[in-house]
């Protein structure tokens, strides 16, 4: 006698939908003087997209007088942007607030 097949998985047949990118300042908008970081400084950043914008957890990698160059991960993979020193702020990590607590303060 012949197997049912109609509970075998497939997968999908409509094709990957294209991930949205995020937008990244120009050069002429970043400026000169690019300083790149030894260690990448923990941030949070506002990244903004064709339809939206979100706040990430992010990696300060390099900078300029007006902007800073970001990276985080995004939907699994690896992504950087330039964005405007404003929409950047420091974030600590949580291993560093550990350190930071009354037990490990001196006295």
């Amino acid at each position: 006698m012949g197997r049912r097949r109609e509970n075998r998985w497939q997968p999908p047949e409509h094709p990957e939908v294209e991930r949205p990118r995020a937008y990244s300042l120009s050069e002429d908008a970043r400026g000169p003087d690019v300083c790149h970081a030894v260690t990448p400084v923990p941030v949070w950043a506002w990244i903004q997209f064709p339809t939206f914008h979100v706040r990430v957890k992010a990696f300060a990698k390099s900078w300029t007088r007006d902007a800073v160059m970001v990276e985080w991960a995004q939907f699994g993979q690896q992504a950087n942007a330039w964005v405007w020193r404003s929409a950047v702020k420091h974030r600590t990590l949580r291993a560093d607030i550990g350190k930071r607590s009354p037990e490990n303060a001196p006295h």
